[in-house]
C-alpha cells in the first residue's frame, strides 16, 4: 500500500482525520457484501460518512449532495442507536443531521421533506436569547440538540445501498 500525504484528511489543528472502513452488513438472511464507497460505514441498508470537514449546516448538505447522498435521516430506534454508538468514537464533535425548519417557530422537517416524528427522539433547545433562531439539527454524543445553521460542525452523509 502506497503512502499518501492528504493535506484534506488533515483537520484545523493538523491531526489526521479518522477514516472508517465498511464493513459487510448483517441481514436476517446473512450477510451481504458492502456496496459502500471506501471510507463509509455500512449499516443495514445505508451507507454513512462521518465528518467530512467542519461547515455550517447548508454546505455539509452541500457536500453530501456532491458524494449522490444526503444529510442524515433517522428512520427506526435501530438506526438512532447505531448512529450514537459511531459519533460517540468522537466526543469532541458534532455532526450535522439533514433536520431543520424554515423558521423558528415551524415545523421541523427532513431534507425530503418529510415531517420529523418526535416520538424517535427529542430536539434539545440550545436557544439562550429570545431573538435566536436555531433551525438547524445536530447530534453530540448521544443528544439532539438545535442550533444555528451556520455553525461549523461536521456532518453524517447517508446514501441508501444499491439493490
Amino acid at each position: 500500500m502506497a503512502y499518501r500525504s492528504d493535506l484534506e484528511n488533515l483537520d484545523e489543528d493538523g491531526y489526521t482525520q479518522l477514516q472508517f472502513s465498511s464493513r459487510p452488513v448483517s441481514s436476517e438472511k446473512g450477510v451481504l457484501s458492502s456496496s459502500c464507497p471506501p471510507n463509509w460505514i455500512a449499516h443495514e441498508s445505508s451507507c454513512y460518512l462521518f465528518g467530512i470537514s467542519l461547515n455550517s449546516w447548508n454546505e455539509n448538505k452541500r457536500q453530501c449532495s456532491q458524494l449522490d447522498s444526503y444529510l442524515l435521516k433517522i428512520d427506526s430506534s435501530k438506526e438512532l442507536e447505531f448512529i450514537t454508538k459511531q459519533v460517540s468514537f468522537q466526543p469532541d464533535n458534532s455532526f450535522w443531521i439533514g433536520l431543520s425548519r424554515a423558521q423558528a417557530e415551524g415545523p421541523w422537517l427532513w431534507e425530503d421533506g418529510s415531517k420529523f416524528s418526535p416520538n424517535l427522539f427529542q430536539i434539545r433547545s440550545t436557544v439562550t436569547q429570545e431573538n435566536s433562531s436555531h433551525n438547524c439539527v445536530w447530534i453530540h454524543v448521544s443528544i439532539i440538540y438545535d442550533q444555528h445553521c451556520s455553525m461549523p460542525s461536521y456532518g453524517i452523509c447517508e446514501k441508501k445501498l444499491s439493490k
